[in-house]
């Protein structure tokens, strides 16, 4: 009896030991398994997916845009010079006129008959200046009086010019080639001296007028080439100028005038018009700008993917934007860009790109 205790004992003891021993051995074997499973998961997980779009840059021209008007080259009041009566009118308002072209003419009155006079006095005072020169230089005559007869003659001739003067300021005449704008006076008007007798304008060339900011005037100079589009959507080319040194005190802006031919004289004066002047190029991407990213930095670009599939950060210069996305430079000619997905991606790190479909504005638009 005391025996069978004993062995019951025993036995218990070593089943008791035999379970123990198992339990551990399977926790142990659970564990290394547990610890290995992360391991194994993340020897093997796939790189991570982004979508892509392959992109090449185009040559964006940068411009100047200026909404302006067309101005007449010049513009000349003709005035009158001396006093009279209007007695004939050559050119009426609308007309062409040609550099000296007569426009209208005054009544020469007593003109003629005191300019008939100046000269039989310049006859009478040659007269006596040849028969003192004479005498002076046979010695009967002094050197004074032989002055005295030149100063005669001298004063005779400053009135007989002055009377061709007078006259022929009775004639208004256009100061350049161009068309006579206005006409202000009547036949029969009696005008004084300063008096506006017609205006003429110069039409060709045509200038196209507008103000430019003082961050923009100073990418232009004069000798740039320009377009002007007029109101009517055609365009004509021209050269800049003038840029005007001074900003108009009220706006703060600079008078920027480009000059465009006008033979047929098609263009007329105070039309609307833009002004387009191009001041640079350069290669651009044009992108969404959720595309953009920044990075630990503060600096802001985008993240492209190398040829190993390899993401890498690329600073960008924005360089314009429009309604629909923005104009990017400092990048490549030719990239990879990931336009989704770019925000969980590491610079440096190996990704899996997904194609996405890329609609272009001339090779650039995404």
């Amino acid at each position: 009896m005391r025996k069978s205790i004993i062995t019951a004992l025993v036995l218990a003891v070593i089943g008791i030991g035999w379970v123990a021993s198992g339990q551990f051995t399977t926790n142990e074997t659970t564990d290394a398994v547990a610890d290995d499973t992360p391991r194994a998961e993340t020897a093997t997980r796939a790189p991570m997916k982004v979508r892509v779009a392959d992109l090449e840059a185009v040559m964006r021209v940068e411009r100047v845009d200026v909404t302006g008007r067309t101005e007449a080259s010049r513009k000349v009041q003709v005035r009158a010079e001396t006093h009279g009566q209007v007695r004939e009118l050559l050119r009426q308002r609308g007309d062409t006129v040609v550099k000296d072209a007569p426009i209208a003419r005054l009544r020469i009155d007593e003109r003629a008959a005191k300019l008939a006079e100046a000269k039989a006095t310049l006859r009478q005072r040659q007269i006596e200046f040849d028969a003192a020169d004479a005498l002076n230089k046979k010695g009967f005559r002094s050197e004074t009086d032989a002055a005295a007869a030149q100063a005669r003659l001298d004063a005779a001739r400053a009135v007989v010019e002055q009377m061709e003067i007078d006259i022929a300021r009775t004639t208004f005449r256009a100061p350049f080639a161009g068309m006579v704008d206005a006409g202000h006076v009547e036949l029969g008007d009696y005008v004084q001296v300063g008096d506006i007798a017609a205006t003429v304008v110069d039409l060709d060339p045509i200038l196209v007028v507008g103000n430019v900011s003082e961050r923009q005037v100073n990418s232009l100079h004069e000798g740039m080439p320009g377009i002007a589009r007029l109101i009517d959507g055609t365009e004509r080319d021209g050269i800049i100028r003038f840029v005007a040194p001074v900003a108009e005190p009220a706006t703060r802006t600079y008078r920027v005038e480009l000059e465009i031919p006008n033979a047929d004289g098609a263009i007329r004066d105070g039309i609307t018009a833009e002004l387009q002047v191009p001041v640079s190029e350069a290669d651009a991407h044009f992108v969404t700008p959720s595309t953009l990213t920044l990075n630990d930095d503060g600096v802001v670009g985008v993240k492209v993917v190398t040829p190993e599939n390899i993401v890498a950060f690329k600073p960008v210069e924005i360089i314009a934007d429009e309604p629909d996305g923005i104009w990017i430079g400092g990048l490549p000619r030719t990239i990879r860009l990931i336009t989704v997905g770019q925000e969980f991606v590491l610079d440096g790190e190996t990704v899996q790109p997904v194609a996405g479909r890329a609609t272009i504005l001339g090779a650039g638009k995404i």
